[in-house]
């Protein structure tokens, strides 16, 4: 039987469909940098303005937003390389760039998806979501995907029509780009 691939991800069966496609949402890779930057413009404020140095102000500015990028490289490059993947037979999720993680499970042995998201994660639809298994062996935990409840809404669809036997997608697939 032929593979394929999708995202990187190698598909088992060729007649697989793809249902959503979900990617680790951007928004807290930049809430995360914000407490840098501020503390820089705090730092640019008061040496310009309390010292009449603003050269100085300018080098701590610049070492914030040093520190604001170098913290954040962890995140960006799992931001990269995440990809969850809804077929209409299963779930798909590969993670991490140099210790790639792959996981694979039916939808019909998932028996529980938690979504959690954080306040700012209501605002801008992204959370965590935890993926259960009957078997217990194969849960999932993925941290800040973007349209989590959308992602919820195709496993649950999928899950229940698998499990039928009538599975028919209700929506094209979408690629986030938050």
């Amino acid at each position: 039987m032929a593979k394929r691939k999708l995202h990187g991800i190698q598909f088992d069966n060729p007649n697989e469909h793809e249902v959503f496609h979900a990617k680790e949402s951007w928004v807290p890779l930049i809430l995360g940098a914000i407490p840098f930057i501020l503390v820089g413009i705090a730092c640019l404020l008061v040496a310009s303005l309390a010292f009449d140095r603003t050269q100085i102000g300018l080098i701590l500015l610049g070492a914030c937003v040093v520190a604001a990028i170098v913290t954040r490289i962890p995140r960006i490059i799992a931001n990269l390389d995440t990809d969850v993947i809804v077929t209409d037979k299963r779930l798909y999720a590969r993670t991490g760039i140099i210790d790639i993680k792959d996981q694979v499970c039916d939808l019909s042995s998932i028996s529980d998806v938690t979504v959690d998201p954080s306040v700012f994660g209501r605002l801008f639809d992204y959370a965590n979501i935890r993926i259960q298994t009957y078997a217990g062996d194969q849960d999932f935990d993925l941290r800040g995907i973007a349209h989590a409840y959308d992602m919820r809404r195709a496993i649950s669809q999928g899950a229940d029509a698998d499990r039928s036997g009538t599975y028919r997608p209700q929506a094209r697939s979408r690629s986030p780009r938050a």
